[in-house]
């Protein structure tokens, strides 16, 4: 009796029939290839530069499908990618972006993109392979109906938007961008902060950076340039007059004062990411549990806030002052709440108002405090180039209701600086130039909802840990009032993954998922 042929090893979830393909059969795929291959070769040498991209469509659609056909199983690298997630915040906020391996055709080759490009393997890979992965992914992002509603607004805004777009290849690749810097870490933070200790470790660090770059700061200050700038390797070194103007002072024509930037391309991103993490030391600062942690955030934020100083930057004291101006009272009532014979809560939430009138009159009766926090004659040429934008913008936008495309917003202004860059200063009018009305609403509205969201976690837990959310919302309140004020989107990757962080504090006082058990474990699994 004949025995059939042993069969190549082929994954036990799947078979093969033991049938070589026929000879016309091969011909046909080999003339598939070549005919692919052909046409690859034509469209690299026939297509504008901005619409190479398009080439890459069908090889992510292959992955995609690769993914898709993967056997699913119950575990997933959980841990490669709590650590690729660790190297990435850490290069996201430390590493200068403008430190790079330039390469023709391709973009800015960094640290950070190589971490991220890692941790996208991981996430992908696991999302396609691991169903309870996917369950969970689902159920933090809809755990919000509001708050996924105008994300999904956000999105399809930015496809609707494509087709108008001047230069559709820079709009897709503005697309792909967004997709894989914002969208996806929103996603990643819903998984990254959903286990027990997940916020706290990242907010920890977070502020470790914080403290690394201001102390930074000061050594820049007294040098004049970032103390990197003369060591930067040859074969990481950008273009010599776009490195020049980001390592210049910067510094205002009125005042003259130098303005530290850190590890950011300008002051003002520096200043933002400070006021990201401000709210965070003032709540460890008034609830701390021991005198040691909350010494060390006042310290802390002494330094944090003689950086926001340094960086010569209004941004960073309004977004200070909200911080405390909406902490301080919250925290002032769930106090009272919590305790109702004690006389701080009510002290505190009364006597607010009284404060905040005696801060405007401290900042009022200093002509310098003025000039720092309400701006002068150093600050009334950026004041004015902003008015003049938003009176050119509003022509603009009124006729394309659905936006010019992705990164087409500068352009589309024709706003030019003194320095000769095209360039738009405030968020609102670049987004409402991108994607139109949908996209400013599903955008802007995410982060509001997040900051609500964040207030009522706040007053209503029992979790300590939940307990973040409070500040939490303030960094998504700062971050909509700050961004008519900032266009540049250097800080938006790290303030996705903290609008993650919200929805999974949402999904885990709603009971969506046990923050102490989340996955099953390998060994589990078998």
């Amino acid at each position: 009796m004949a025995q059939t042929p042993a069969l190549p090893f082929v994954m036990p979830q799947y078979s093969r029939a033991p049938v070589a393909p026929s000879a016309t059969r091969r011909g046909m795929v080999i003339a598939l290839q070549l005919a692919a291959a052909a046409l690859y070769g034509f469209a690299a040498v026939a297509l504008p530069l901005d619409l190479l991209i398009v080439m890459l469509v069908p090889v992510g659609v292959c992955l995609l499908i690769v993914l898709w056909m993967m056997p699913d199983r119950r575990v997933f690298p959980f841990a490669a990618i709590t650590t690729s997630f660790g190297v990435t915040l850490t290069l996201m906020i430390a590493w200068p972006n403008y430190i790079a391996v330039v390469l023709p055709g391709l973009p800015w080759v960094t640290p950070t993109r190589l971490a991220l490009f890692v941790l996208t393997f991981l996430f992908q890979y696991s999302v396609a392979t691991s169903s309870p992965l996917r369950h969970h992914l689902v159920a933090v992002a809809r755990s919000s109906p509001v708050l996924w509603s105008l994300f999904l607004l956000w999105q399809l805004a930015m496809f609707i938007s494509l087709p108008f777009s001047g230069h559709v290849g820079d709009s897709i690749k503005g697309l792909v961008d967004n997709e894989l810097r914002l969208a996806q870490l929103f996603f990643i933070g819903t998984l990254m902060f959903a286990p027990r200790r997940g916020p706290t470790r990242a907010v920890r660090l977070m502020l470790i950076l914080a403290l690394i770059a201001s102390l930074d700061g000061f050594i820049e200050l007294r040098l004049g340039f970032p103390p990197w700038a003369h060591s930067i390797p040859s074969f990481m070194r950008i273009d010599a007059d776009a490195l020049a103007n980001i390592l210049g002072s910067q510094s205002r024509a009125d005042d003259g004062l130098y303005r530290v930037r850190g590890p950011y391309v300008n002051s003002l991103v520096f200043s933002e990411f400070l006021t990201i993490c401000t709210p965070f030391i003032i709540h460890w600062l008034l609830t701390g549990r021991s005198i040691l942690l909350r010494a060390s955030m006042a310290g802390l934020w002494l330094i944090v806030l003689a950086a926001i100083v340094i960086t010569q930057s209004r941004l960073g004291l309004i977004g200070t002052i909200i911080a405390i101006g909406t902490y301080v009272p919250v925290w002032a009532y769930r106090q009272w709440r919590a305790n109702a014979t004690s006389i701080l809560g009510p002290t505190l939430l009364f006597g607010a108002p009284i404060l905040a009138l005696a801060l405007l009159g401290v900042i009022f009766s200093s002509h310098t405090l003025t000039l720092r926090v309400l701006g002068g004659g150093a600050q009334a040429s950026s004041d004015e180039a902003r008015t003049i934008q938003r009176d050119m913008a509003i022509p603009k936008i009124a006729t394309h209701p659905l936006g010019y495309g992705i990164n087409m917003g500068a352009g589309v202004l024709g706003f030019t600086a003194p320095n000769g860059l095209i360039t738009v200063d405030n968020y609102y009018l670049n987004t409402l130039l991108d994607l139109g009305y949908p996209g400013a609403i599903g955008f802007y509205g995410m982060f509001s909802v997040a900051a609500w969201l964040g207030g009522r976690i706040y007053l209503k837990t029992k979790d300590r840990e939940s307990e973040l959310a409070g500040p939490l919302g303030i960094v998504c309140l700062n971050f909509v009032i700050l961004k008519s004020v900032l266009s540049q989107e250097n800080n938006h990757s790290l303030v996705f993954l903290l609008l993650g962080m919200m929805a999974a504090f949402w999904a885990r006082e709603r009971g969506l998922f046990d923050p102490d058990n989340l996955f099953p474990r390998r060994r589990e699994a078998r």
